[in-house]
């Protein structure tokens, strides 16, 4: 999106600038864009419902039919703009370019809004609901049967597109030869809404917020300011050039109330708009996910909210062709390194077109079938399998220390309840903000324990793990645990982390799934705090609250078997 966003930033440049310039002078200033035939019609569901699409082919077409490659969106299928439409140009949305890189490519697009957005009929109640993953199936069958496709149908997207591309994969029909699902969550619950039972309020106030001005056809807050001056709303279909169907549409839509509807959400029974929390989302369809017949690929990030969980998890239910977990933020433009990596760390979009292209056309080489970017080295790591790992414990020790084996441990932290690792963390990327936590050595409210410069390599991949004795001085707190590194210059970046509600005891806190490697002299770090002022719930809602930490107290890291 950001893109796309670039480029309406532009032209809003040449507009202020020149008012009086032609709408085609101004569209011949974007980026060279494939030719394209471009059709908007409507495709009736099952129950009648009629969902917007647009139909993109190459122009010329390569063949009389082409593979076709769907995406469904909630963000709008594509933009309607002050400017007139360019014949022969393909739409511009919020998406990445990979639509114009399969049009390049020879292939048929096919972008649809989900219904009960944009300008697709129904009724939009939460995220992939039970009608929202069958209207998937439909339109591959849909896609399958027009005059354009040679009966090769593909589904991709980036975060709800993409989620929505791997529930495609519970189809039976054999026209679903490709899913490649970007940046997704697995366990809606432990990757984004509450991870450890603390509710994740910042990202989820955000969202709901955005995508109820999205369904009352206003541009969201997410969208960079420039778009307002440019974006009219969604674009209607054929035969609607006047907009009365779509004001009917808009007219007869009941707007969800997201952030209302997951107040309560923090375990697995909790209602989301009246289904149980554990309904929603990929891990609802793990059996018939695990029976696709379609080669599925997963791609997520170690930075971008709990992505590379994700594809870790999926890995473990259901056959990956292929899986990646690389460094970017959401979107894949940057990369979200800690250690500042840039060369190679974005996410290439013609390795897109080769996924479709060794699996819709066959015309493509075999492509490793596992993918993992390792931070500190800043390189990439390719095998047929994820690495294999022995635990290694690290106790937290009286005094600030973190040491192998165990250790005695006698320490309090009195919560700071403005602690936070700032307002660009991995928890808002789906907000199309970059991730910069700064230098942790310079971060407030932190109990932290540091190992001595480290004697030899240390690499890990996986899901660290701290297991401890906490007793908070009231009912009930909320846990986070930060595992931070240090090169020999430089400063103290924030590798991954964990959170947990917790009521004393032997508690256990999950960090995130992470990959590293850090060479002799290096400093790790484990730093424990109470709140994320910024991004999560405060728990307990309000006084004061400290916590005293005793052994055994130690996390157990993931270690790269040699």
């Amino acid at each position: 999106m950001r893109r796309v966003l670039k480029i309406v930033g532009l032209v809003l440049g040449v507009l202020v600038a020149l008012l009086a310039i032609a709408a085609g002078v101004l569209v011949a200033m974007q980026p060279e864009r494939p030719g394209a035939r471009v059709s908007r019609p409507q495709v009736a569901m099952r129950d009648g419902v009629r969902l917007a699409v647009d139909v993109i082919l190459p122009e010329p077409m390569p063949a009389e039919r082409v593979p076709v490659v769907l995406f469904q969106t909630r963000y709008w299928r594509s933009f309607a703009t002050l400017f007139p439409d360019q014949p022969g140009v393909p739409p511009i949305g919020p998406r990445d370019a990979s639509v114009d890189k399969l049009v390049a490519a020879g292939y048929g697009v096919v972008v649809a809004d989900v219904r009960g957005t944009g300008a697709s009929a129904g009724t939009w109640p939460r995220p992939w609901s039970d009608d929202e993953v069958a209207d998937a199936s439909d339109l591959i069958a849909w896609v399958a049967a027009q005059s354009f496709c040679d009966g090769r149908v593909g589904v991709t997207g980036v975060s709800y597109e993409g989620t929505t591309a791997l529930l495609s994969a519970t189809t039976t029909n054999p026209a679903l030869r490709a899913v490649l699902a970007r940046e997704v969550e697995w366990d809606l619950l432990d990757e984004l809404l509450a991870p450890g039972g603390v509710r994740n309020t910042s990202f989820i106030t955000a969202w709901g917020q955005d995508v109820a001005s999205l369904d009352r056809n206003q541009v969201p807050a997410f969208f960079p300011a420039p778009a307002k001056y440019i974006v009219t709303g969604v674009h209607p279909i054929d035969g609607d050039e006047d907009g009365q169907g779509l004001a009917e549409i808009l007219g007869a839509r009941r707007v969800a109330d997201v952030a209302g509807a997951v107040v309560g959400v923090r375990g697995s029974t909790d209602l989301f708009a009246g289904v149980p929390i554990a309904e929603v989302g990929p891990a609802a369809h793990a059996e018939r996910l695990a029976n696709t017949t379609a080669a599925v690929a997963l791609w997520g990030s170690f930075w971008d909210g709990a992505t590379a969980d994700a594809v870790l998890r999926a890995d473990r239910a259901m056959p990956l062709a292929e899986a990646v977990i690389g460094p970017w933020t959401h979107e894949g433009d940057e990369s979200a390194s800690p250690f500042g990596a840039r060369e190679g760390a974005a996410v290439d979009l013609d390795a897109v077109v080769a996924f479709f292209d060794r699996h819709l056309k066959g015309t493509a080489p075999p492509a490793p079938k596992r993918r993992y970017w390792v931070a500190g080295a800043e390189v990439w790591r390719e095998a047929d399998a994820w690495p294999t790992t022995r635990p290694a414990a690290y106790s937290l020790a009286t005094g600030g220390e973190l040491v192998r084996g165990e250790a005695p441990l006698a320490a309090r932290l009195d919560v700071d309840f403005q602690a936070t690792t700032g307002t660009k963390n991995r928890w808002v990327t789906g907000l199309l903000r970059p991730v910069d936590t700064g230098d942790r050595a310079k971060a407030r409210g932190l109990l932290s324990f540091d190992h001595a410069p480290l004697a030899d390599a240390l690499s890990v991949f996986g899901a660290p793990v701290l297991r401890c004795r906490v007793t908070p001085d009231g009912e009930e707190s909320a846990l986070f645990v930060y595992l931070e590194a240090k090169l020999a210059e430089g400063p103290m970046r924030l590798l991954t982390e964990g959170v947990a509600r917790i009521r004393g005891g032997d508690v256990e806190v999950r960090l995130r799934a992470i990959a590293f490697e850090l060479p002799p002299g290096a400093t790790l770090r484990v730093s424990l705090a109470g709140a994320d002022a910024d991004t999560f719930e405060r728990v307990p809602a309000e006084g004061p609250r400290s916590l005293s930490f005793s052994a055994p107290c130690a996390i157990e890291l993931p270690v790269v078997a040699p």
